[in-house]
C-alpha cells in the first residue's frame, strides 16, 4: 500500500532542496561558477540530495504496488513510467537525472561543471515535473494509498 504520508514527505525535501538553491545569489557566469567551489558543491550536494528523494519516492511505489524488481535506477523510473505514475515524455529526463547522481556519488572521474551548470540553469524545473507528476498521480489513486 503507498503511504501518502512518506512520499509526500519526500517530496517536500525536494521542494526544500530546489528553493535552497534557487534562494542564493547565483554567480554571474559559467566561469564564476566553476571557480567558486563551494557554491558549486552546494549546488551538486542539492541536486544529488533531490534526486536521491527522487528515487526512494521510486522505490517506494515499485515496492508498494509490488512491481518488478528495478536493475537500476533509471530501469526504477521506467516501470513506474509504464504504471503512469509518471509520464512517458518526461523519463528519459528522470533517467538521466539518476545518471547524474550517479556521477556525482560514485566519482566517476569528475563531475562536468558544464552539466552541473547548465541544470543549475535550465532544469531545475524538472525537479517539479517529477513532484507534480507524482502527486497528481496520489490524488487520482487515493483509493489505493493509505491516507
Amino acid at each position: 500500500m503507498i503511504d501518502n504520508l512518506l512520499v509526500e514527505n519526500k517530496l517536500r525535501k525536494i521542494e526544500m532542496f530546489i528553493r535552497e538553491i534557487e534562494n542564493e545569489k547565483p554567480p554571474p557566469n559559467f566561469e564564476s561558477f566553476s571557480k567558486n567551489i563551494v557554491f558549486k558543491r552546494f549546488v551538486e550536494r542539492n541536486i544529488e540530495l533531490s534526486i536521491e528523494q527522487m528515487i526512494n519516492v521510486c522505490k517506494h511505489f515499485v515496492s508498494a504496488l509490488d512491481l518488478e524488481e528495478p536493475k537500476s535506477y533509471a530501469n526504477c523510473f521506467e516501470i513506474i513510467a509504464n504504471e503512469n505514475i509518471i509520464n512517458q515524455e518526461s523519463l528519459h529526463t528522470f533517467k538521466l537525472m539518476s545518471g547524474y547522481r550517479n556521477l556525482i556519488i560514485h566519482g566517476y572521474d569528475t563531475v562536468d561543471d558544464s552539466v552541473t551548470y547548465g541544470i543549475y540553469l535550465k532544469r531545475l524545473n524538472n525537479f517539479r515535473l517529477f513532484i507534480n507528476a507524482v502527486r497528481n498521480y496520489l490524488s487520482n489513486h487515493m483509493d489505493v494509498s493509505k491516507k
